[in-house]
């Protein structure tokens, strides 16, 4: 079952720390070290160590306007996208089992953990719209990296309609194989859908100490059905559901490290 959980952090001390610009890789550390140790260390190594897709999303270290968290920032989260339905209970029960974390160089206090949402599988593909347009946004660096066999390593900033939703629909059929989408969705991911409008920025993103950041978009994307007439209402809503499933799942490579977590916006 997709699952929004959100960490809410205070200072462990009396003055409140200061973020390095980029915290990805140290919330991941946060979050498989609260696993471990509070007895779910096969877990936290299950977690490390599978290969892409992973159960699970990240954010950086973010304030309350969904940017990086800073001196100035009085609300300091991040937020976990859970994609299995075995893992939303061990999750929260690691976290409120932890007290004091420690992020890159800065200390906190766990203050709350809440639920925000959780919808089942079944009940996200039910309650998806046979819609034609869909708006994102793009809250941290989107990308797309190249694979070892497609020569130089290269990354791809932009969110193109056909990477974006082919991700998501294999993310889906991975962890809910028993809540099968419409045979045709994807002839409409790589066939019938274009960008409609953007509003999209570069942002940097570390992926690990010691590299150079990797850049990405942020910003608003719209994505449409570019002829309707080759659809069925059933497999537009198909395409609804993986909108919806974005924002638990994130968009994009590197979504466990805090890149491309998504807010899909009101129609």
């Amino acid at each position: 079952m997709p699952a929004r959980i959100i960490v809410r952090l205070e200072p462990a001390g009396g003055r409140p720390p200061v973020p390095p610009p980029h915290t990805g890789p140290a919330v991941n550390a946060v979050f498989l070290a609260a696993l471990r140790d509070t007895g779910e260390r096969d877990l936290s190594s299950a977690l490390h160590d599978t290969r892409p897709p992973k159960p699970f999303a990240l954010t950086p270290l973010l304030n309350e306007r969904d940017r990086r968290a800073g001196a100035a920032g009085k609300q300091v989260r991040f937020e976990i996208g859970i994609l299995a339905d075995s893992l939303t209970a061990p999750v929260l029960q690691a976290l409120a089992a932890t007290g004091d974390v420690r992020v890159a160089r800065c200390q906190y206090r766990i203050a709350a953990v809440e639920l925000a949402g959780a919808e089942p599988y079944p009940e996200l593909l039910t309650a998806a719209a046979p819609a034609d347009r869909w708006t994102l946004r793009i809250a941290t660096p989107v990308a797309f990296f190249t694979a070892r066999e497609e020569g130089a390593r290269r990354v791809r900033p932009f969110p193109e309609p056909e990477w974006v939703f082919s991700d998501l629909y294999r993310k889906w059929n991975a962890f809910a194989p028993d809540t099968a989408l419409d045979d045709t969705t994807p002839q409409i991911i790589t066939e019938n859908l274009e960008i409609a409008d953007y509003r999209l920025t570069m942002g940097e993103h570390l992926l690990k100490a010691g590299v150079p950041p990797v850049r990405g978009s942020l910003g608003q994307v719209a994505y449409r059905i570019a002829d309707t007439r080759r659809t069925t209402p059933e497999a537009r809503a198909c395409v609804d559901a993986l909108v919806r499933f974005s924002a638990y799942a994130g968009i994009g490579d590197r979504t466990t490290i805090g890149m491309g977590y998504t807010v899909p916006q009101a129609r």
